[in-house]
């Protein structure tokens, strides 16, 4: 990972259809409902907490967690493109 390189936007205002296309093609599409829009689309509003990872104004990695804002926060899912996988981002 280059520092400088990557930037992480917080909140879910995000076009679903790209965050489908990232769950997809990390692999985590397969134990998601990938195929079923309205779900994907309430998963995503629903969140307590989305975090995503961009380069070059493509997004690369959604992070979505339920939180109480105060102390804890469980990480649902953390889905990063097969292209960035294992080069410290769903770390940082």
């Amino acid at each position: 990972m280059e520092p400088g390189r990557i930037e992480f936007r917080v909140g879910g205002d995000l076009e679903l259809e790209e965050v489908i296309d990232v769950y997809r093609d990390s692999g985590l599409g397969e134990r998601r409902p990938a195929e079923d829009r309205r779900r994907m689309a309430v998963m995503l509003a629903n969140a307590g907490l989305v975090v995503s990872a961009w380069e070059g104004g493509a997004i690369f990695g959604v992070a979505r967690s339920l939180t109480d804002r105060t102390y804890v926060t469980y990480l649902s899912d953390l889905a990063v493109r097969a292209s960035h996988q294992r080069t410290g981002i769903g770390r940082a």
